[in-house]
């Protein structure tokens, strides 16, 4: 009887000690919205817009202040909610297929929902995914691009901006196993 404890018990500790955590961290974040405003070509760029991305589902969202940007008029009142003047995005990346895939360059095509006010518009995003290893840490490098118009989200004021933008993700994902 004691030997079947001993047993059972070794194969509980065993089994605890082979689950994998997934751990996501991501790190040099960057929004950019590129378009015409004033009749002249800009690039508007922030490093501030909060990404994250669920260990579990894949969940990733990221949220964009665009009075600080300078897509909605500065000289307006902000709202007393500052959701209200901010691009949320939303949205599931495949999380096991890129963080388990070694091979340097992937592409994926990835619906991602863009939310304004109470407007939602679904973009189709290009993930180009590389995978980097040196000595210090293995990651991968993600560079999203997607192209967006902004009269679909019935903003009154985008100070200049002509409709039609581009957008661009960029940010590096270090998966930590533990």
């Amino acid at each position: 009887m004691r030997n079947i404890l001993i047993l059972v018990f070794f194969i509980i500790f065993g089994t605890g000690q082979a689950q994998v955590t997934k751990m996501i961290q991501i790190r040099n974040q960057h929004f950019q919205m590129n378009g015409v405003q004033f009749d002249e070509p800009v690039e508007k760029k922030t490093n501030v817009f909060g990404l994250t991305v669920n260990n579990e589902t894949g969940e990733i969202n990221g949220v964009v202040n665009l009075v600080e940007l300078d897509v909605l008029n500065k000289g307006r009142e902000s709202s007393a909610d500052p959701e209200q003047d901010a691009l949320k995005i939303r949205g599931f990346l495949p999380l096991n297929d890129i963080l388990y895939n070694q091979q340097e360059q992937r592409t994926y095509k990835v619906e991602l929902e863009l939310i304004i006010k109470e407007f939602v518009v679904t973009s189709l995003f290009n993930f180009n995914i590389a995978y980097v290893k040196n000595s210090l840490t293995n990651f991968h490098d993600v560079i999203a691009t997607s192209t967006v118009n902004l009269s679909d989200f019935k903003v009154k004021d985008t100070n200049g901006f002509e409709p039609e933008v581009s957008l661009i993700l960029t940010f590096q994902m270090l998966n930590q196993q533990r």
